[in-house]
């Protein structure tokens, strides 16, 4: 993974915990658990990063995604789109939201999908979430625990 990346991942993901903690000051958010699960290819170094953002209410077995954040290293000046796609249990896979031009950052690309705090889709407990760039066969994926 280079640091560049990795940086960009953990400060993405630290500000959406932080943003997280400090908004949940109410008694009836506190039954709920927020989650964060980032993962990097280790292909080539890291070539392509996700991170996802879950939430879910203490003892059930639905999980909610927040946002969903997709990075990939890139020199070129060439236009990416990314994807993210979901896998129930025992299920196909299927798209989770379509493709989106990832914006330019100089030295990687990031395509990110949010919606409002314990709002989003809903999955049973460990549904597989995947990012894919267009172009690519190659996913990242994470498991909502």
């Amino acid at each position: 993974m280079t640091t560049r990346l990795a940086t960009r991942i953990a400060v993405a993901t630290g500000a959406a915990a932080l943003a997280v903690t400090t908004a949940t000051g109410s008694a009836s958010a506190a039954s709920y658990v927020d989650k964060d699960t980032r993962g990097c290819s280790t292909t080539h170094g890291c070539a392509y990063g996700i991170a996802i953002h879950y939430w879910y209410k203490k003892g059930s077995n639905s999980r909610g995604v927040s946002w969903v954040d997709a990075t990939k290293e890139t020199k070129s000046n060439k236009a990416f789109y990314a994807r993210w796609l979901y896998q129930k249990p025992g299920g196909r896979q299927h798209v989770g939201k379509s493709w989106k031009k990832a914006k330019d950052f100089g030295y990687f690309m990031e395509a990110d999908w949010n919606a409002a705090k314990h709002k989003g889709p809903v999955f049973p407990r460990n549904t597989k979430i995947c990012i894919q760039f267009k172009g690519y066969s190659t996913q990242l994926c994470k498991t909502l625990k």
